[in-house]
């Protein structure tokens, strides 16, 4: 096992189960109250966007724009502004436009902005001009730091980050008014989640930039940002993998950062130009770094972070800024140490489990193996470490599964496994059919029709309050014992019981074709057997029992479902859902057992139903056509049969808005909950008729 999880882990098998786990504690250890309160961000938002399209103004903005934000950020004392909107071309306003940002920048002293690096080789008459690179060196974070000691932009023989050869830079004027510019091309992990970034990006001119020994490295926005406002250890001192990059320390999700509206911002300048109170006051941005971004739709920079699914792209440049300004970020061991750990870890596991032999022994042998990697993640997650938990746990728990294996193949496995878990909710002669066919059964889940029981105890919650809990144990017992033998002797599989409610399902793991006629009837017997216990159980507890069914027939997604160390056979899915709520439903129409379309269509006409409603239920924008089941064919009295026609022609009458004929049907119909239901809507409807496009159908408002 050991082996095979090294030969895995040399071909980085493990690497996106691994980043996953990373996103795991990354969301455990959360916390956004400790985000940096030095990180500002800027965002042209929605409402911006909105406020100058009112004036006439649409996007792309006058440059002029970003001009008064600058300056107004500049009058606050802001340490360093970077924009996160490329700028590449001429704006459409003009030359005079860019002039205007320009100064703006120059004035500031301390604005950053973005270009594009790639690794793709320029044609000689595509690339920028000697004059356009000898200051883009200048602005690179050579220009912040002069040089980065003891490394080469060739990179060492381990490196294995990306070489860039050409760039897109700003539009000229602007990129010598910048303080320095930043390289924004970062590459997610594999599964397009943002995790690192590198501090620095090597370039080495080619093919117009450049001979090759002029190359030289860009700044991260991050790494920028912290150089123009901290000292150069602080930034050189932090821990890279071979890539040279560093793993950002996610606090919280989208929004963890304060962020203001860029429209708010510009109008402040304006204000104050103006000699107004400004909206935001300047020294909001008082030793603030201010990070400018888009998160308007159609604009924003969509990106995906270990907490979020979608985060706009400088929230990832703030998060990671805040990693080196706060020294949160993360170390990585020597290969050969994580090794070394998972190793010793497996074999210990193996050995332990191989010389216990009582059970108990071993499945608390088998936890304890299986918790120590997650275990030793998270406190060395604690301690700012990247430990691997992937591979440790698939060592551990190849090596006690070998040593499981090889018990299990002594000890006829399969029939105690089958045994073990089905024998709570399986009958014997479905749990002797899977033995002698294990191929009856799909391990993990399948997509299948089935039908679905929900049953629930009506007034539970005054009979548990009434009885004291050994006598409240012993009639739900009693009850339980009753119900759930009908249902298996009927060859359905209990899924589990919730307090008194019971939930099972037909037609899994077996097929059995009349699975919806099965249920029916099983939910007609619980019926009458409620009915005929309940006087005793009335005369031992002093309460009687009174039941409601939901049954509903489609696909689900039926198997064991759980996790490694604990499962259930279980069913999921919208059928599934609906038969719980056809069980809720019972209680508003008083009656005790409601189906769904689909499984009185599936009984075939075998039993007696009466349409009740046509209803849309919580969480559903699809309307159900519900039903009472009255009885068996054959088994249903002459007058009950004549009070459900009544019943369907009063129905009939009241759906085409003839309250009147329809109440007088209602009306004949005494004793009956369904009815005085459709006789109270009768008369309102009659008293406020609906609009012509009334579809009688009912909203449930609750589940």
């Amino acid at each position: 096992a050991v082996l095979a999880v090294l030969g895995l882990d040399s071909v980085r098998a493990f690497d996106r189960l691994e980043w996953k786990s990373w996103d795991a504690r990354m969301k455990a250890f959360a916390d956004p109250a400790k985000a940096s309160k030095e990180i500002l961000l800027v965002f042209v938002d929605q409402p911006s966007l909105d406020f100058y399209a009112g004036q006439g103004i649409t996007w792309p903005w006058p440059r002029g724009l970003y001009g008064a934000l600058v300056r107004h950020l500049a009058a606050g004392g802001a340490k360093a502004v970077f924009f996160d909107i490329t700028m590449t071309e001429t704006s459409r306003f003009g030359e005079g436009d860019d002039g205007d940002f320009a100064a703006a920048c120059a004035e500031a002293g301390n604005v950053f902005l973005p270009v594009f690096l790639s690794t793709d080789l320029l044609r000689p008459e595509d690339a920028p001009s000697p004059e356009a690179v000898k200051t883009f060196r200048e602005k690179s974070a050579v220009g912040l730091l002069q040089e980065l000691k003891g490394v080469s932009p060739a990179g060492g023989p381990e490196a294995r980050e990306e070489i860039f050869h050409s760039v897109t830079l700003p539009v000229p004027v602007l990129l010598d008014a910048s303080r320095a510019v930043v390289n924004v091309r970062v590459n997610p992990d594999p599964d397009t989640i943002y995790r690192r970034i590198p501090l620095f990006f090597p370039f080495r001119g080619e093919a117009g930039i450049g001979p090759p020994e002029n190359s030289f490295f860009v700044g991260s926005v991050p790494a920028a940002l912290a150089l123009s406002t901290g000292s150069e250890a602080d930034v050189l001192g932090i821990p890279v993998g071979l890539d040279r990059a560093m793993v950002i320390r996610f606090l919280g999700p989208a929004g963890t950062y304060r962020s203001l509206s860029a429209a708010a911002v510009i109008n402040s300048f304006a204000q104050i130009q103006e000699g107004q109170i400004p909206q935001i006051p300047a020294s909001e941005f008082r030793d603030k770094i201010v990070l400018v971004g888009l998160s308007a739709v159609g604009l924003l920079d969509i990106k995906a972070s270990p907490i979020s699914g979608v985060v706009p792209g400088v929230e990832i440049q703030a998060a990671a800024l805040d990693t080196i300004l706060n020294k949160r970020a993360f170390r990585f061991l020597p290969g050969f140490l994580t090794r070394l750990y998972f190793v010793l870890l497996a074999l210990a596991a193996g050995w332990t489990v191989s010389i216990l032999r009582k059970p108990g022994a071993q499945t608390g042998a088998f936890a304890g193996f299986l918790l120590a990697p997650a275990a030793a993640s998270a406190a060395a997650f604690a301690g700012r470490v990247w430990l691997d938990f992937v591979a440790p746990l698939a060592a551990v728990f190849l090596t006690i599964i070998g040593a499981a294996v090889l018990n299990y193949m002594v000890e006829g496995r399969e029939r105690r496994f089958l045994k073990g878990a089905f024998h709570h909710y399986l009958s014997p002669a479905v749990i002797d059919r899977i033995i002698a066919d294990p191929g009856h059964l799909k391990l993990g889940g399948e997509q299948r029709e089935v039908t679905s029981f929900f049953s629930d105890v009506a007034g539970f919650t005054s009979i548990s309050e009434a009885l004291g809990p050994s006598a409240l144990v012993a009639l739900l017992n009693e009850y339980l014992t009753e119900m759930t033998d009908l249902i298996l002797d009927s060859g359905g599989t209990l899924d589990k019981y919730e307090g008194d409610a019971i939930i099972a399902f037909w037609n899994a793991p077996l097929d059995d074709p009349d699975h919806a006629l099965r249920a029916a009837r099983t939910a007609l017997a619980c019926r009458a057997r409620v009915a005929a216990i309940g006087p005793a159980l009335e005369n031992k507890y002093g309460r009687m029992i009174r039941m409601r069914i939901g049954l509903n027939t489609g696909p689900a997604i039926v198997g064991n479902m759980g996790s490694s160390r604990r499962f259930d056979y279980t069913a999921m899915g919208d059928t599934i859902n609906l038969a719980s709520r056809l069980e809720s439903a019972g209680k508003q129409y008083g009656v005790s057992l409601l189906a769904g379309e689909s499984t009185v269509k599936k009984t075939g006409g075998a039993v007696v139903a009466r349409e009740v409603d046509v209803i849309r239920v919580v969480g559903k924008r699809e309307p159900v056509r519900i039903f009472e089941l009255m009885g068996e064919k054959g088994h249903v009295a002459e007058d009950v049969l004549g009070r459900i026609t009544l019943f369907h022609q009063g129905l009939e009458r009241f759906r085409a808005r003839d309250f009147a004929r329809a109440e007088a049907m209602f009306d004949r119909l005494s004793g009956d909950p369904v009815a005085a239901l459709y006789l109270e809507r009768c008369r309102m409807l009659a008293a406020t008729p609906p609009p012509d496009d009334w579809d009688f159908i009912f909203d449930l408002k609750t589940k």
